[in-house]
């Protein structure tokens, strides 16, 4: 009798302490489960922020980079190479686009420097403009590139640009220049006749003009 009494005072016990029991409270550092995480491309990406410049090439080129954010401006690359090293030059540029001819026509190394002429031709690209269907927007591009430091001073003249009103006037194609001699060329523009000159056997001036201009 008496283990019959407390067999059922135990179980009533038991009973009571398992209704009263609170549920166990995770830690701190326990694992949530079924936690969802937005997916990425639902997120509003800021194209100022997320847009990316094209990969330099690794060789010799001249290309035009199209803007992907509203109120950004063309630009127009030059990219040179020696050896390992690469100068990459970028200018805001809405009128040479995406140049047909683009050609190293003079180099010369001294020392840590090295010395350089492009010649860039692209056809005028307009849609608003129809009398330029046919017409040049030419530069040539002269840059003192050192080499060790990977430092440039840039030089650039147009001498042809139907888009500004430049009518090239010079007598011999840039690809007839025999690299030795002066290459001189001349266009008209307003109410002026400008002439550039660089002379391979003084390299060190640049690109040298009778009249001062920023194009």
């Amino acid at each position: 009798m008496f283990r019959l009494t407390f067999a059922i005072v135990f179980l009533c016990i038991s009973l009571c302490q398992a209704q009263t029991k609170k549920p166990v409270v995770p830690g701190k550092n326990a694992a949530a489960k079924n936690t969802s995480t937005k997916d990425s491309s639902d997120v509003k990406k800021d194209p100022e922020v997320t847009e990316e410049a094209p990969a330099v090439p690794k060789e010799f080129a001249v290309y035009s980079i199209k803007p992907k954010t509203k109120g950004k401006r063309m630009k127009l690359c030059v990219n040179l190479v020696s050896d390992t090293v690469i100068l990459n030059h970028c200018v805001n540029d809405s009128l040479c686009k995406d140049p047909e001819i683009s050609k190293v026509i003079f180099e010369r190394r001294e020392g840590d420097t090295l010395y350089v002429l492009v010649n860039i031709e692209a056809f005028s690209k307009v849609l608003d403009k129809p009398e330029c269907d046919a017409g040049k927007e030419s530069k040539l591009f002269y840059a003192r590139w050192n080499t060790k430091t990977n430092k440039a001073v840039v030089k650039q003249r147009s001498y042809s640009s139907c888009m500004r009103g430049m009518t090239n006037m010079t007598k011999e194609p840039v690809a007839n220049w025999d690299g030795k001699s002066p290459l001189i060329l001349n266009y008209h523009r307003a109410d002026k006749f400008v002439e550039l000159k660089f002379d391979p056997q003084q390299y060190l001036l640049g690109i040298q003009s009778n009249v001062s201009e920023n194009n």
